[in-house]
Parts: C-alpha cells; sequence; structure tokens
C-alpha cells in the first residue's frame, strides 16, 4: 500500500512538472519589444531543515498561477517582460561573524552601482548604457550598515556585512 502511495506522490510531481513545462512553451513573449535574449531561471538555497528559500532571476518574469505555491511568491497574470532591467542572481552566505551578498552583475563598472541598506533589506541598483539591474535582498539577519564592505571585479559585486549584535547581552548565572 505504502508503495502505491508514493508512485502517485511522483506520479503527481511529474504531471506538474509537465504542466509547467508545457505552459513555458505555449507563453507567447514577444521578443522583438525588448531586442534581446530573455533569460530566466532560478536558484534554490536550504540549509539545514529549514525550509528551501526560491530566487528568480533574468529579464523575464515568469510568476504566474503555475509557479505559486510553498515558497514561491504567488503573483496573477501572466508572463511579463520587464524594460531593459534584469534581475541578477543572488546569493546569500552566513558565515559566523559576516554575512557576504554575492551578485552577478556582468556588463557593469563599478562606478555603476548603487547599493542603499534600509533595515533588513539591501536594494541593488546597476546601469550602464542599455544594460540595467536591479533587485531588493531581504536580508536574513540584521546588519551594521557602516560595517558594508562592497567589491566588483569580473562581473561579480560581493558585499560583506558584520552582524548587528548590540541587543545580544550576556546573563550571569546564579
Amino acid at each position: 500500500m505504502w508503495n502505491r502511495r508514493r508512485k502517485d506522490i511522483f506520479e503527481d510531481i511529474f504531471e506538474d512538472m509537465d504542466d509547467i513545462i508545457r505552459g513555458m512553451l505555449e507563453s507567447r513573449i514577444d521578443t522583438e519589444e525588448t531586442g534581446e535574449p530573455l533569460v530566466w531561471g532560478y536558484s534554490m538555497t536550504q540549509h539545514g531543515n529549514e525550509p528551501p528559500e526560491i530566487r528568480e532571476f533574468g529579464n523575464v518574469g515568469l510568476r504566474d498561477k503555475m509557479f505559486s505555491g510553498p515558497g514561491l511568491e504567488q503573483q496573477g497574470g501572466a508572463a511579463r517582460v520587464e524594460a531593459d532591467v534584469r534581475k541578477p542572481l543572488v546569493d546569500i552566505m552566513e558565515a559566523e561573524d559576516s554575512l557576504h551578498v554575492v551578485v552577478e552583475m556582468p556588463g557593469i563598472t563599478k562606478e555603476d552601482v548603487n547599493l542603499e541598506i534600509s533595515g533588513t533589506v539591501l536594494n541593488i541598483k546597476a546601469k550602464n548604457g542599455d544594460r540595467k539591474y536591479s533587485e531588493r535582498v531581504e536580508l536574513p539577519a540584521r546588519v551594521l550598515a557602516d560595517s558594508a564592505r562592497a567589491t566588483y571585479k569580473n562581473g561579480v559585486l560581493e558585499v560583506v556585512f558584520k552582524y548587528d549584535r548590540s541587543d545580544k547581552k550576556s546573563i550571569k548565572v546564579d
């Protein structure tokens, strides 16, 4: 009996994947509007037993009904092309004493990058001619904005923050 249930679960997963692929193939995105290739992808990270974190990148947003569900933002509407703005690939790595945000943005220079932090949100914008990037990154912890160090080399931006542990106090045990 358990084997039958397991087979049904996998059949359901593969049917869902077929529906997603079929929907992507049937979507009509006009590439003549943008004049550049369409790029879409996602990255997924998971730490321990935490739920996976899925991030979308590229210049095409495919978040519609077939991509809704746990871990994904639900936004109605069909596939859309964001006018000339790309979502870069972002990776967040937590070290013991620092938080690293790594962003892939080829085709720009360090002078083109604009970073702003507000609370636990890092806003990244970059523009060089017709190449534009924009991303809002939710940081997993509070950081010290004044401690930020940013470097940009070979199309990769790395921003390193120290954690804000100002409210952390030690408690003496009696």
